[in-house]
């Protein structure tokens, strides 16, 4: 989506708002198995004594896929994205800068970096989710399985030299 921001290019204090859907379901993230509903982007983009700045929200409702334990769960991702606008680039070390077209700023472009950048590694469906035993496979969350843990198998040895001494 662009939006036309000429009208407020050389009037501070000027603002225009905006509110559209993105469609990411074309990406892939890892442990997302599918977006329920589109990127929701509202925000405005506001003149402060000659500087444009973009606010933005962002959300969307995920089904995801716990890193640890394999379980889907939904998830609701909520973000807000802060960043400068400009016709022309002077510093160039400022990667929050978007430079405009012809006086229109592109919103997917801009957005759609926002989400992909704050997208996390991965998902768990709860902080304390005790995952799968790495023997017998049984959720962990569902109570303790029935393999005997062995321990560090490094430290063998040193169990070897325990038992000697029983």
């Amino acid at each position: 989506m662009l939006l036309d921001l000429r009208e407020i290019l050389d009037l501070p204090g000027g603002k225009i708002p905006f509110d559209f859907e993105m469609d990411m379901s074309m990406f892939r993230f890892e442990g997302v198995k599918e977006f329920l509903t589109p990127v929701s982007v509202s925000g405005q983009v506001e003149n402060r004594a000659g500087m444009l700045t973009l606010e933005a929200r962002l959300t969307c409702e995920l089904t995801c896929v716990c890193a640890r334990c394999l379980k889907e769960f939904p998830k609701h991702l909520a973000l807000r994205t802060y960043c400068f606008l400009a016709e022309e680039l002077q510093d160039e070390d400022n990667v929050d800068i978007y430079i405009l077209d012809h006086g229109c700023a592109d919103l997917d472009e801009i957005a759609g970096t926002a989400f992909v950048l704050s997208m996390e590694q991965r998902f768990l469906c709860s902080e304390d989710c005790r995952g799968l035993c790495p023997k017998c496979g049984k959720d962990l969350n569902d109570g303790p399985c029935d393999c005997k843990d062995e321990g560090d198998p490094r430290l063998a040895v040193l169990g070897q030299l325990l038992e000697k001494e029983d």
